[in-house]
């Protein structure tokens, strides 16, 4: 997907922008080529990002950028992530490279890459503190923010940050209902999800155990927008690879009889749905994982659920569960709060 170049100048080194808008103006922006002319790509591979940059949106095409992100760094080789002509970009193509990156990072693999030609979705990248991420060592962690409408942050191995969801819940509902209000369901999904990251992490795998979550504030349309992003393995690889003392070991065999055609977008429904739990273990699920999610979204806690793993795309809410030609290696989990969303009086 490139030539191979060669760069000393990172993406602070040469976009040193504070992000305010009228010094951003007047930046002089240096393009690929123009940094190509002067020599100081070689030995990096350049990766260019699909111009529609989401992976809800356009996942077919940002998988295959993120698989050869992917490449590069278990091929050790540094990377230029060329995003200079992207025309489309949203949280969900940021979080997921965040992610990416990081695992560069943490493996001490250099990387660099410009930012798009599009001011606005400059802008908007270097809002979401992107270049912080660069900058933090492999121990360091992104924590949340107060305050801060539109953030990433993370946390690393088997943490399970119980806290965590009601200071979300708190200021998601100060946005949505212009007071405080409590809402289950939404810290009930940020703990299903941190526990599974740990359910379906392998050591030493890309994401290293380190889960994402991006929240997205739109107080005009009164709603915040969530992005989960495990970058480990994905369900269906944690699937294959259980020991035999797990729950779910055999599970293919005990469920194919219910298959019609045995695609991992039918088993992703029915996991969702708790007929695989069923199934296999010959007991009703607990409301945990993913069924707990589902189960969530169905009792209008949530909205809007989308799933991206492995080879399979989902729009939970529209019953939509389609099949990719191509493998993303990890979970990503997006859903929105609103005013619709079942909630009740805030008790402190």
């Amino acid at each position: 997907m490139g030539s191979k170049m060669r760069g000393k100048n990172l993406f602070k080194e040469d976009f040193d922008i504070s992000g305010n808008q009228k010094y951003f103006s007047k930046v002089k922006y240096r393009t690929k080529e123009e940094i190509v002319r002067e020599g100081s790509l070689k030995h990096y591979t350049v990766i260019s990002a699909p111009k529609n940059f989401s992976f809800l949106k356009n996942p077919e095409e940002t998988i295959i950028f993120i698989n050869s992100l992917e490449k590069c760094y278990l091929n050790k080789e540094q990377v230029y992530v060329d995003i200079e002509k992207i025309d489309f970009l949203d949280y969900s193509a940021v979080t997921v490279l965040v992610s990416v990156m990081f695992s560069f990072k943490a493996r001490n693999i250099k990387f660099n890459g410009n930012l798009p030609k599009n001011l606005e979705l400059a802008k908007m990248l270097i809002d979401s503190e992107f270049f912080k991420f660069l900058g933090k060592t492999q121990t360091e962690r992104m924590e949340y923010t107060i305050g801060k409408e539109n953030q990433i942050f993370t946390r690393a191995n088997k943490e399970v940050n119980s806290e965590l969801g009601l200071i979300v819940m708190q200021e998601a509902t100060m946005t949505i209902w212009n007071q405080k209000r409590t809402c289950k369901g939404l810290q009930r999904t940020l703990l299903e999800l941190m526990q599974n990251t740990n359910n379906h992490a392998s050591v030493n795998q890309k994401g290293e155990k380190h889960w994402w979550l991006s929240v997205n504030h739109d107080k005009k349309n009164r709603k915040v927008s969530f992005i989960f992003v495990d970058y480990g393995v994905g369900i269906f690889e944690s699937l294959k690879n259980k020991p035999e003392d797990n729950k779910w070991f055999g599970w293919f065999e005990k469920l194919k009889d219910k298959l019609l055609i045995g695609g991992n977008n039918e088993i992703l429904k029915m996991l969702l749905e708790g007929e695989m739990h069923m199934s296999v273990t010959g007991k009703h699920f607990r409301g945990k994982g993913l069924p707990g999610i589902n189960q969530v979204l169905e009792r209008e806690q949530i909205s809007n659920l989308s799933i991206i793993s492995n080879n399979v795309t989902a729009d939970v809410k529209n019953n939509k569960y389609l099949k990719l030609k191509n493998q993303f290696s990890g979970t990503f989990v997006a859903w929105e709060l609103n005013e619709s969303n079942v909630n009740s009086k805030w008790i402190a």
